[in-house]
């Protein structure tokens, strides 16, 4: 991996967070100057928020963020607690949720499509450039063809030798 990249991803993901912590904070406040903290199950929900936030923080210390089996069951909770919300919200048409639901899978497989081809593309300029293609290497198929037009085979088995008893 070339070494701006890792950068690069950190940047980004640093960004989305922080994007995604002020827009989360902007709906306490909503909610707050709304009234809607009255409700105990809205407060149940932001306390479930900031468990899981910290057992993300636990999670990320130990360098399994997204990749671990906690991660993962981490974000799933996090995707869990917010179906409450969405069902809640007085503008949601269930008909609507499938082309909202096709429109964001295709942006995701694009989006993972293109991060998987640079990363790919990444590994092999940075494999090219840690080991250059010698002569010999080229020149293998050659010297086999050469072997065998001379009028010799390698031995092939098809099976093991017997066992010595």
């Amino acid at each position: 991996m070339t070494p701006m990249l890792p950068r690069l991803i950190n940047l980004a993901l640093a960004l989305a967070g922080g994007a995604l912590a002020v827009f989360h904070g902007w709906l306490f406040a909503w909610q707050a100057a709304a009234g809607r903290l009255a409700d105990p199950w809205v407060i149940f929900r932001w306390a479930a928020a900031i468990a899981l936030i910290a057992a993300l923080v636990a999670v990320h210390r130990r360098g399994h963020l997204l990749w671990g089996r906690k991660g993962v069951s981490i974000w799933l909770l996090a995707a869990m607690l917010h179906g409450p919300a969405i069902a809640d919200n007085e503008s949601f048409e269930p008909f609507a949720l499938p082309e909202a639901a096709a429109a964001s899978v295709l942006q995701l497989v694009s989006s993972a499509g293109l991060a998987l081809g640079l990363w790919v593309l990444a590994a092999l300029l940075a494999r090219r450039r840690s080991s250059p293609p010698t002569l010999r290497s080229l020149d293998a198929p050659v010297g086999v063809a050469r072997s065998v037009t001379a009028g010799f085979t390698p031995q092939f088995s098809p099976r093991p030798p017997p066992l010595r008893s």
